[in-house]
């Protein structure tokens, strides 16, 4: 089976390296290049600091039981001797189980360690390590029989998911944004909206209104004066690239790119122009009508 290899931009080299099915029921497990231990990464890839020429696992099987003997030695009988070979316990199992439970205890025997090498040719690949699992999914343009392959399918083009899912979430929660909508009116992007205060503060009077008749009453409040502003934002569904390294620079550039430009929508309104324009500041653009 051909072992994958990742040749990483800072000096390490990756090995994917799974546990074969035949080795099973076993503790200690340690994948070694050259003999050395390696550090384990995520998803059967380990790690060393140079090229391997040798590539093993070594594991510690469970230990075996050889027999059985009795907890009690006083207990020894005609029907119950002071040892059971595995041939006798399985041919007594079906009718005593409960009994030859509670009289005896099984016999085991330490196994020798097991070691498992990957002799299969090594295909050697260039770029950063695979995307670990608190990190964006990618998505790779491969056949549906490549695309799964976790070796190497973040080295083709492929794009992020979820990009405008992400910005929606963090512009709700920014200062001034009332609101934040995802397909609003059928729009394919994000529309928010933005309260600002003015650069001259302002407020006008608000009247109370009586609770039996719902009229204006004499006394009120002075209320703080506000302009609203709505923005669309043509933002992608995903962000595509050549590969999976150049697509989180470029999420993270949009990331940036989104939320500087929202926040430069909530410089305050011009007093002088009765909340009709604002310095401009690189939103207007996007600006709904």
């Amino acid at each position: 089976m051909t072992v994958y290899a990742l040749k990483t931009p800072d000096g390490r080299w990756l090995y994917h390296l799974p546990q074969p099915h035949s080795i099973r029921y076993v503790t200690d497990i340690k994948r070694l290049a050259d003999g050395q231990p390696m550090t384990e990464l995520h998803g059967d890839w380990w790690v060393t600091t140079q090229e391997a020429s040798r590539l093993t696992l070594t594991a510690q099987p469970s230990p075996k039981t050889v027999g059985y003997r009795l907890t009690d030695p006083n207990a020894e009988s005609v029907r119950y001797p002071a040892t059971l070979t595995v041939e006798e316990w399985e041919e007594r199992r079906d009718r005593e189980s409960d009994t030859l439970w509670t009289l005896y205890t099984n016999v085991q025997e330490a196994q020798p360690a097991v070691e498992h090498v990957y002799d299969g040719p090594v295909m050697v690949l260039e770029g950063r390590e695979p995307p670990g699992p608190d990190e964006p999914k990618w998505i790779a343009n491969l056949p549906q029989a490549l695309a799964g392959r976790p070796e190497y399918r973040h080295l083709f083009p492929g794009r992020l998911p979820g990009l405008r899912a992400h910005l929606h979430d963090a512009i709700k929660t920014m200062p001034n944004v009332r609101h934040c909508f995802d397909g609003y009116n059928g729009y394919t992007g994000l529309h928010v909206v933005i309260n600002v205060d003015f650069d001259q503060p302002q407020t006008r009077w608000q009247a109370d209104l009586s609770a039996r008749t719902g009229k204006p009453l004499k006394t009120g409040r002075h209320v703080r004066q506000t302009v609203t502003r709505n923005l669309n934002l043509p933002v992608p569904a995903d962000v595509p690239a050549d590969n999976y390294e150049q697509a989180l620079q470029a999420w993270d550039d949009q990331i940036d790119f989104w939320l500087g430009l929202v926040h430069s929508a909530t410089v305050k309104a011009c007093s002088a122009c009765g909340g009709k324009g604002h310095v401009p500041d690189g939103s207007e653009q996007y600006n709904a009508h």
